[in-house]
């Protein structure tokens, strides 16, 4: 008897754990299908509609045979030297910068690398990127942000600086704010800036070749100038790994962005492996709070006490910039006495 009420009780727990996945599951369906919005848009950036991008022979303007650009085999695993890559990439002037000499480049491209401790995935990244960038014709110029010390990781606020300081050195047209460990597979995947925000990184392998979800803008993205200070940068304030890159989507979202990405088949990335390090404190709390931080923590906020340049370095294939930011804060943001999103929001984000 107490075996078959085990049983009975088993099969009825299994029962009831099925039917309340099932209703999650329906809910969740049901509620992505009535509040869909197409912000998504699959295309190239906007030169690609011009047909003297690819046929106008008179032009001064750069022009690409598409057809000679595809796929590159990726090693994630090769073990490479600094001064093999610089012997590959002898034209490559020093500071990482190159344009072409025979056509006139669309745009000035500063491409930014939040950087700390990886100097092999970034071997691997400069390995990639010289080569392909010289094959899409890009007058471009690579700067690796170092931060300095052992605090925690602030991606947004690297990035920030990158901005500030990369204009420094010239009137940079779109900046390309991307991961040391993603490496992009597909030479099709231009890296140029369109009137929106632009995710190069459409599909990463560690994520099934797909975008993690329909917001999801993480790891390559590439804005213009003038979109970037509208959005007014990244949040400065998460420390550790996560969420400032949906703080950022929010942020281009309430400005009347459109996120656009390459097709599946081109913004193909492979992420080189590595252990994650320190999730944010508190930030989902955080984030949740972006509206009432966008237009005051940012760009607009960035100042000497919010980082210290110890160091700048114009080497062969890059120009590093060491940035101190001080420690994080012994507590973090008060976000109580701020209106936040509600659940419905945070669902209609995740699930639109």
């Amino acid at each position: 008897m107490r075996i078959r009420l085990g049983t009975f009780r088993l099969s009825r727990l299994r029962h009831v754990v099925f039917r309340t996945a099932l209703a999650v599951y329906t809910f969740l369906v049901l509620f992505s299908l009535l509040n869909f919005k197409s912000r998504v848009r699959f295309e190239m950036p906007t030169m690609f509609g011009d047909p003297v991008f690819t046929i106008n022979l008179e032009t001064r303007r750069c022009r690409l045979d598409l057809a000679s650009l595809g796929l590159t085999s990726i090693n994630i695993f090769q073990h490479l030297s600094l001064a093999t890559i610089e012997l590959e990439n002898a034209v490559i002037e020093t500071g990482g910068k190159w344009s072409p000499s025979n056509c006139e480049a669309w745009q000035r491209v500063a491409i930014i690398v939040p950087y700390r401790d990886r100097y092999e995935h970034l071997l691997l990244l400069l390995n990639r990127l010289h080569p392909m960038l010289r094959r899409q014709k890009i007058n471009y110029r690579i700067f690796v942000i170092e931060q300095v010390g052992s605090g925690k990781f602030n991606r947004g606020r690297l990035l920030n600086i990158g901005v500030k300081e990369s204009l420094k050195y010239d009137h940079y047209d779109c900046f390309v704010f991307h991961d040391v460990d993603l490496l992009p597979e597909h030479d099709q995947n231009i890296y140029h800036c369109d009137s929106h925000a632009h995710h190069l990184a459409s599909a990463i392998d560690e994520m099934r070749y797909h975008a993690l979800y329909y917001n999801y803008a993480g790891g390559v993205v590439a804005i213009n100038r003038e979109n970037i200070f509208l959005v007014n940068g990244h949040s400065n304030d998460y420390w550790g790994w996560g969420n400032e890159d949906d703080d950022f989507n929010a942020r281009t979202e309430a400005s009347g962005l459109l996120l656009t990405r390459p097709p599946e088949n081109i913004g193909r990335y492979k992420m080189v492996r590595h252990q994650k390090q320190w999730r944010a404190d508190n930030g989902n709390d955080l984030f949740l709070t972006w509206r009432s931080r966008w237009k005051t923590d940012g760009l607009n906020s960035l100042d000497s006490s919010k980082y210290s340049v110890t160091s700048k370095h114009d080497l062969k294939l890059y120009t590093n910039i060491s940035v101190d930011l001080g420690p994080p804060p012994l507590e973090i943001p008060n976000v109580s006495n701020v209106t936040k999103e509600s659940i419905f929001w945070f669902l209609a984000y995740y699930f639109p």
